[in-house]
């Protein structure tokens, strides 16, 4: 019955007194929904106003039971369940025989309680077609869930049957439950077998100071090499959900056989991966669950640790560290999207157990990419987020909530601004239409922006071209065909950070995110805020819609890659274990709108770690019988290695320097994608990405950013691309803006390689003061810099028809008329014969040669 091996059609009862209390929900641990519009109750429940109450089950052929267990009703505030009842038997559900003592017929006592199972062997097996129950007494209302035990006689005709007899169990594998001490026995027996790829090792203790034991699969598997991703298969959090303990622990020993009988697909596998395999995170509970064995363990026995917790929703909460952040537009500039600390009330919370801290441990010390946990009591593959968090405020329009985002950004620049950080991605209002360009036309009232497009009465620009009205560059206008030089000439495709770049180019770059990026993240389904792509209005998501990852398509592929190759998890057409189908017939759910948890460790591993982890669940029945394990494992044998696979999906690479070191920490960005990942300590990276092209950028502290383009391909294995980081100017320019007070400077370049000039805002001067210049004046310069303008164009004319002659005929060399400069500092606006650098300061300072250079792809 729990299994759902004896579908709902075999049922059959004497009525009901509500259709949720149906005789489909007599199933043993059924839970009642907690919706009151979804009509799930916990039990079968039969009309009061009857005289005989009775619930009968067709087994479909000769079986030889042998015994049944009771439950009461699963309800919160109700207490009811039956107390003694009759059992009968039949061949053809006409007459019906009672189960006679000699003197009377057997009174079976039943529950006392509503949750505790409760087992009623039969003197001797008792072969039938048909069982009935039939209730004598009850506390509260006539509710029961209830299990039948027996043994189906062989059947040719039986479509389960048949699966059976398809399915040789394999000898060297062992097919039963293991207890602590069986694990490791079992565990160190694989060890000795093949040692040369396994090593075993403890993940800390549990309270009662039991080992969580693992094992490593790997070549190497003593040590991380670099280039080798590292795959984790965890199961046990609940001690009473028994089939992924021993689906991992088969697993165990199957790679082990088949490494040394050469089979091609593990010895990949084993060589490729560095493989983790920890069957048991709760040894306690499994104890616990183990001792009162598979049919009488309940929905809980076991499933919290000796001290109570529920260690797959007992991890940080780093949800909402995240998403306020991502409210208040701090993220990605003030606040990381990846590797998200734990807060420091957390870090020391007694709450958290001592298992929770030895898996966070075990985290933080590995470059986990990809893994799974196993659970039991469902039959789907759970993605995050695990936690439920909406889209909006309900209640709130997309222009309120546009105007709140505004004003916290406007508070944010003023109060949190540091001089030191200029030129890097701090906060600038944005206007209040929200618009989400890195390089859009800012009100007049404000143009502080660099690289932004200014209006045309002032045009504050560094080496972009201006309207020929107002040549206030601070180098000189750009020939035509190249306008995106910032002192000397960049190619069209160039990706600058701090330029004006072309619309569709503005993602991922570091500088001047979009503000879609910059609050809600650049996940393709992190929408729903009232804005289409391009943040500007359109499609809004309803306001009780979860929000979802970044990388939610590509846990939607991983989901798909396990449910679709279990034998029977899409399977849904007669729903789920506890009520109807809520995958839409592919076997996989978004955790958040299922159940959605706290603290989850799902959730905690995407946002601390590199590692995209999710949930399988195996079953409705957490415990199974013995002899159930070989049918589950041919079920899941195919799903857990082609999960496996999929970790040498996307890209992979390794970060240095110029000079071969391998960079630590350096953070891996791609476009499109609002969730990076950082370099393990041997600088290598994996990130797990559905074919395409993508834009990579990697960034790192004391090193200049470097972008590539990375394509993933639809065939089996990742795409290198790796990175060699120059180190970075910033330290120079730091050192140059110290000796004027932490002052902005502006770097400009006259002509291809030519003197430098630098100026650093007087904080004084406002370019509103433009309008004071007196016209003539203003006239004046502006018919310099034309000319100065058109002079450089010739030159430059003149220097591109030089090249263009053969090698033997030596270009006439000309004299290219020196420009006047000024000073390296100088204000946002000088007039003629002003200058705002101390005296004989430029004197102690070097020029410095920056570059910026991006690969040709």
């Amino acid at each position: 019955m729990e299994s759902h091996r004896i579908e709902s059609d075999q049922l059959l009862a004497s009525s009901m007194s509500h259709y949720r209390y149906s005789q489909a929900r007599a199933r043993l641990n059924i839970q009642a929904s907690d919706d009151e519009e979804d009509m799930h109750g916990g039990a079968w429940c039969p009309n009061p106003e009857d005289n005989i109450h009775w619930f009968e089950m067709d087994a479909r052929r000769a079986t030889e039971f042998t015994g049944i267990i009771t439950q009461g009703r699963d309800s919160r505030n109700e207490s009811d369940f039956v107390t003694s009842y009759y059992v009968q038997f039949s061949n053809d559900s006409r007459e019906w025989k009672t189960i006679h003592d000699g003197y009377s017929d057997w009174l079976f006592f039943g529950n006392s309680d509503k949750d505790t199972p409760v087992l009623n062997q039969l003197a001797e097996p008792i072969l039938a077609r048909y069982i009935r129950v039939i209730p004598q007494s009850w506390n509260g209302s006539c509710c029961m869930r209830l299990e039948v035990l027996g043994c189906p006689l062989p059947d040719p005709t039986s479509a389960y049957q048949r699966l059976q007899n398809e399915v040789t169990p394999v000898q060297y594998l062992d097919f039963r439950h293991h207890n602590y001490s069986d694990m490791v026995t079992m565990m160190k027996s694989v060890s000795e077998e093949c040692p040369n790829i396994t090593s075993m090792y403890s993940l800390g203790r549990s309270s009662n100071g039991l080992d969580i034991l693992a094992m490593v699969i790997s070549g190497n598997p003593t040590e991380h090499e670099i280039g080798e991703p590292e795959f984790r298969y965890t199961a046990g959090l609940h001690g009473n959900e028994a089939t992924g303990r021993e689906m991992v622990l088969l697993l165990l020993q199957y790679l082990c056989k088949e490494y040394n009988d050469g089979n091609p697909r593990v010895r990949r596998l084993v060589e490729g991966i560095r493989i983790h395999l920890v069957p048991s995170l709760n040894p306690d509970g499994q104890e616990k669950a183990l001792t009162v064995g598979s049919e009488l363990s309940g929905w809980t026995t076991g499933h919290w640790t000796e001290d109570g917790y529920d260690i797959f929703q007992n991890f940080p909460d780093l949800n909402s560290v995240l998403w306020e952040a991502e409210d208040k537009g701090m993220v990605p500039k003030l606040i990381p999207n990846h590797h998200v600390k734990i807060p420091a009330d957390q870090e020391g919370d007694d709450r958290i157990a001592v298992e929770t801290r030895a898996i966070i441990l075990w985290m933080e010390s590995h470059p986990f990419v990809l893994g799974a946990n196993f659970q039991g009591g469902e039959r789907f593959v759970a993605y995050p987020y695990d936690n439920h968090h909406l889209t909006k405020t309900a209640g709130t329009s997309t222009r309120e909530g546009k105007r709140e985002r505004a004003q916290s950004r406007k508070k944010r620049q003023y109060e949190e601004f540091d001089v030191t950080e200029w030129g890097r991605d701090y906060d600038r209002e944005e206007p209040e239409e929200d618009d989400r360009n890195r390089g859009y036309q800012q009100p007049e009232e404000d143009q502080w922006n660099r690289g932004y497009q200014e209006p045309e009465e002032d045009q504050w620009n560094r080496g972009y071209q201006q309207p020929e009205e107002d040549q206030w560059n601070r180098g000189y206008q750009q020939p035509e065909e190249d306008q995106w030089n910032r002192g000397y000439q960049q190619r069209e495709d160039q990706y600058n950070r701090g330029y004006q770049q072309p619309e569709e180019e503005w993602r991922g770059h570091g500088y001047g995110h979009r503000e879609e990026e910059d609050d809600r993240g650049r996940g393709e389904d992190d929408r729903g805020r009232g804005e289409d792509d391009s943040g500007r209005g359109g499609y809004a998501e309803p306001e009780d819609e979860p929000r979802a990852t970044a990388d939610a398509s590509f846990f939607r592929w991983l989901a798909i890659s396990y449910a679709s190759t279990h034998l029977s998890m899409t399977y849904t057409s007669h729903g789920s274990c506890h009520g109807n189908d809520i995958t839409g017939g592919v076997g996989i759910v978004n955790r958040a709108k299922w159940q959605p948890v706290t603290g989850s460790m799902n959730d905690f591993s995407y946002l601390h770690t590199n590692c995209l982890e999710l949930s399988v669940f195996l079953g409705c029945d957490k415990f199974p019988h013995q002899s159930e394990l070989v049918i589950e494992w041919e079920k899941n044998r195919e799903a857990m290695l082609t999960f496996m696979e999929q970790v040498q999906r996307g890209i992979r690479g390794v970060v240095k320097d110029n000079e071969g070191n391998p960079i630590a920490n350096a953070t891996v960005s791609v476009e499109g994608v609002n969730h990076d990942v950082s370099t393990a300590v041997t600088g290598d990276y994996w990130r797990l990405l559905n074919p395409g092209e993508y834009r990579v950028t990697v960034r790192a502290e004391g090193f200049a950013p470097l972008t590539k383009l990375c394509v993933v391909g639809y065939e089996a294995g990742a795409t290198t691309c790796s990175f060699n980081l120059a180190k970075s100017n910033w330290d120079r320019i730091k050192q140059i803006m110290a000796l004027h007070g932490n002052k902005p400077i502006r770097l400009l370049s006259h002509g291809n390689g030519g003197t430098r000039q630098n100026t650093v805002s007087n904080g004084n001067r406002h370019p509103d003061r433009v309008s004071a210049i007196d016209p003539n004046v203003r006239r004046k310069q502006m018919q310099k810099l034309e000319l100065d303008r058109r002079r450089r164009l010739r030159q430059q004319r003149l220097m591109r028809s030089t090249t263009t002659l053969p090698p033997t005929t030596t270009p006439v060399p000309t004299t290219i008329e020196a420009e006047p400069t000024t000073a390296w500092y100088d204000s946002w606006f000088i007039g003629e014969g002003q200058t705002s650098a101390p005296e004989n300061f430029t004197d102690s300072i070097l020029d410095y040669k920056y570059e910026y250079k991006i690969d040709d792809y």
